[in-house]
């Protein structure tokens, strides 16, 4: 197929200045610093614990939607929001505002009181 022949492979060698910073880590940045690190856990962390009720709320809501076995669109439909909000919103993709927390706790209490 070929008629010249190939010429075997040899290892090549990597300049000795680029082995050298490969083997040592790169230096920490002027504006990094571990204190920033702690900083962004502690604002996800405080993140999360402000949205536990909206979860737990949620979490109420599609136990309940279970229970009444019906389907996104008809609890979108009773709570008065768009079917692909809700499903955003019972995703946990996206966290309803204060107007749609105060629906989902209206929907979740009226309908609680009739199961």
């Amino acid at each position: 197929m070929f008629n010249f022949p190939f010429q075997q492979d040899t290892p090549q060698q990597a300049p000795q200045a680029f082995s050298e910073r490969r083997n040592t880590p790169p230096a920490p940045l002027p504006w990094e610093s571990n204190t920033m690190a702690d900083d962004d856990a502690d604002k996800r962390l405080a993140a999360m614990e402000q949205d536990e009720p909206k979860r737990r709320l949620i979490r109420d809501a599609k136990a309940l939607c279970k229970l009444r076995k019906i389907t996104q669109a008809q609890m979108a439909e009773e709570i008065g929001v768009p079917r692909r909000t809700l499903e955003e919103w019972l995703q946990f993709r996206r966290m309803p505002k204060a107007p749609g927390t105060t629906l989902l706790q209206r929907w979740v209490a009226a309908h609680s009181r009739a199961e």
